[in-house]
């Protein structure tokens, strides 16, 4: 199967650094720098950011569900416990950055990036992940319950006790992570990739008794 290739934020060269308040024009940011500052904005209709780059921004628990962010970057950002369930991401990056406990829940995330972020609690639930990529990051006990991996890859993660359970694993590749315990379905996880050491983990947790 041809893999498909993920496309990366397309952002422009030079951007004029603003604060969040005065960059936001009626729910739009378009073609901007935010940069070292704590964001704390409530409002109860959807964001629309376009061509963005988030650097060393504190997001305080920020709700912004049904938002879309394309071609957008974060960059050492902490987004920890953001609510951005139903929102769409597309051509985004997260890059070092702390997104602990952050909902994702039923999200459109499409060729995205995740490197060097810390995902542990996080909620990618009822998620369509496509064409997304997580890298050196770690994303134990996050959770992926009854979510659509479609050409998603994780390379090189923590994913200690991830929940998997009613997602299926086909095409999915886990045999460079590292994991003492995931929850499964054991009818979803035909043709996926695991390590030798992994499917002795596995049968173990299936209740096999392996002999040498």
């Amino acid at each position: 199967m041809k893999k498909t290739k993920r496309l990366e934020p397309v952002i422009p060269s030079k951007l004029e650094i603003m604060a969040f308040t005065d960059a936001l024009d009626d729910h739009y940011i378009n073609g901007c720098k935010i940069f070292q500052e704590t964001i704390e904005f409530e409002t109860d209709q959807a964001l629309h950011f376009d061509k963005v780059v988030f650097e060393n921004v504190n997001f305080l628990e920020v709700a912004w569900p049904r938002s879309e962010f394309v071609d957008v970057v974060f960059i050492n950002c902490d987004l920890s416990n953001a609510d951005f369930s139903r929102c769409v991401f597309h051509r985004t990056e997260f890059r070092n950055s702390k997104l602990v406990g952050t909902n994702f829940a039923e999200a459109g995330v499409r060729h995205t990036l995740f490197i060097d972020c810390v995902l542990n609690y996080a909620t990618f639930g009822f998620s369509l992940c496509n064409t997304t990529r997580f890298e050196t990051s770690a994303l134990n006990f996050a959770d992926f319950y009854e979510a659509e991996l479609k050409s998603t890859e994780f390379y090189s993660c923590e994913l200690n006790n991830i929940n998997f359970i009613e997602t299926s694993l086909k095409g999915v590749d886990l045999s460079s992570n590292r994991f003492e315990n995931i929850q499964v379905t054991v009818e979803k996880m035909a043709g996926c990739r695991v390590s030798s050491q992994q499917a002795l983990a596995f049968a173990r947790q299936l209740g096999l008794d392996i002999t040498e």
